[in-house]
Parts: C-alpha cells; structure tokens; sequence
C-alpha cells in the first residue's frame, strides 16, 4: 500500500528495552521495514549488559536514536523518557519482543488523518518463540471506536500496545506514562483508559502487529498479574469522576482480586486469600464466582502436591 498523503508528520516510535539482544534487533528490523519512511526510533535500553547499545548503534541509521539508561526496570519511565527525546508529532509504540507487519505505521496514520482523529489502535495476533503463529489467549480482535471507556475497562475492547498510535499533544495532555510502581508491568492499560476518556478512539480491523508468547514475556515475568490489574482498576476509581465507570471498575477489580486469591490458595497463604476474597465480595463479585476461585485454588493445590 502506498497512499499518497497530504502531509508526511514526523512519528517518533518508542521500543524500551532489556537484555533482550536478538529479540531487539528483529523489532527494529520490522521499524525500518515500514512501508511509511518518515520516523524516528528511539530505543530506551534500560542498563543492558549483552551488547544491545553497540549493536544498535552499528546499524548506522540515522533515524535510530539510542538512550543509555540507568537499570530500573520501570518500563513507564522508559517509554516516558524515549518520547521526550523524540520530537515527532504522532507516537507509537513497539515492545522490544514483537514485531510490526511492514504496513502498520502507513495504515494506521492514513486512518487517523483521514478520519480526524486523536488516537486508535488495530488488530495482532501472537506468535510463539518461533514465529508460529498461535491462538489468542484474548479472545478474537473486535474493532470497536468512538467513545470506548467503558469497553476498554471490560477489556471488550483489547487495545495492545503495540498497535497504539497517538498525537503527542494528546499524550501530553493525559499527562504520559504512569510511573508509579503499583501500576508497573500494566501501566500501558492505565493509560488506554485515559485515552479512552479524553479522545474518540479509531480501531481499524487490519492486523498490525505479532506478539510473541515466550517466558521472559513481561506480562508472563510477574507472580501477582491480577493485583497489578486490581491496582489499575483502584487507581481509576480514586481519580475518575464518573459514577458509572467507576461502578465498571470496582466490579472488575473485585474479580481481579478474586482471581488472584487463587495463586495464594495454592501457596497456602490461606489469611491473603481470605482478605482478597473478602474485598472481592464488598466490591460487587458474585458468590458464584468466588467459590469458583476456591474451587480451583485448591484444586490446583492438590494436582501440585500429586505431581511432586
């Protein structure tokens, strides 16, 4: 596809980064195959010892930009950093694990300015370590735009963040990437949810990007994935206006908390769980679901101790 555009804005695409060599050089390469030339990267390499600056910057790209950082390992701030170092007019977003099909930066833009809109997202699938393609654990990709806060805090709408692109001014307003800890590793879902209230979304149907499912996945690296989500949900209620929204998420947020009573059943951390299950059922879960959760927490407890 090569459209002819009206104008050619400046997209300032961000890929943190950690010891992640090989991984990193095939998300680069699916930058400079975009079909749209007119980009920037910037890389935020968050301390990497394996080589990753020197053989970013033996690529000899001048769009390719590298900041050297300090280890943190609060991705939040890396994404932060890396656009304020850019300086181009719309962002986007690519983990350092995945990779871009070669039409995502031109598709995505040509939909945005045609449209006259502030931010969208589109469709990916995933991939396993060796680029097979697998099914998604999130279900099929539902194209859903206009005002979408409510579908983005049932996750109806599955906005990844590698098929993000948005105008800098927008991201600016929202006030960037959280960067507290309690919303680290889902710190990206935070943000769609600002979005989502500030700005009509423009969700395109064409595949964008391929995530890969691996071990060393970020979503994959953390023990307690349904606290962190719990925290989003939180943080959303303490600082949103909306009555109805907020009623969504403390729905959602007792089922994250129940869910994660599970993990803690099968540790036997019987008090965590009671605690979690019981603010689970004050925020709104059903009954149904939580003995559902002890079911299956002690379930997974039993099928552990016959298996070692």
């Amino acid at each position: 596809m090569h459209t002819p555009y009206t104008k050619h804005p400046l997209v300032t695409v961000v890929i943190p980064t950690y010891n992640r060599l090989a991984l990193v050089e095939q998300a680069i390469a699916s930058v400079i195959a975009q079909t749209y030339a007119h980009w920037e990267l910037i890389v935020a390499d968050d301390g990497s010892d394996d080589g990753t600056c020197e053989a970013i910057l033996s690529m000899k790209d001048s769009r390719i930009k590298v900041l050297e950082l300090t280890h943190s390992g609060n991705i939040a701030l890396l994404r932060n950093l890396a656009v304020r170092t850019g300086s181009g007019e719309w962002l986007a977003f690519l983990d350092s694990d995945d990779v871009w099909i070669p039409q995502k930066l031109e598709l995505q833009l040509f939909f945005l300015l045609q449209n006259r809109k502030r931010w969208g997202y589109g469709g990916y699938e995933l991939m396993n370590k060796n680029m097979g393609t697998i099914p998604n654990k999130a279900g099929i990709y539902r194209p859903i735009s206009g005002w979408i806060v409510k579908e983005v805090l049932t996750t109806e709408a599955s906005v990844n963040i590698g098929t993000l692109m948005l105008e800098r001014t927008l991201f600016e307003e929202v006030g960037g990437f959280n960067q507290d800890a309690e919303l680290l590793y889902r710190e990206d879902y935070e943000l769609v949810i600002r979005l989502a209230l500030k700005s009509e979304a423009l969700a395109i149907p064409e595949l964008l990007m391929r995530v890969r499912e691996h071990e060393g996945r970020a979503t994959n690296a953390f023990e307690y994935g349904h606290d962190r989500t719990a925290a989003v949900y939180e943080h959303f209620i303490r600082t949103c206006p909306e009555k109805q929204f907020a009623k969504i998420a403390s729905r959602r947020m007792a089922r994250e908390l129940a869910e994660s009573a599970i993990i803690r059943i099968k540790g036997k951390e019987y008090l965590s769980a009671i605690r979690r299950l019981g603010k689970a059922l004050v925020k709104g879960d059903k009954w149904r679901h939580l003995l559902s959760v002890v079911r299956r927490g002690f379930t997974s407890s039993n099928h552990q101790r016959r298996s070692s």
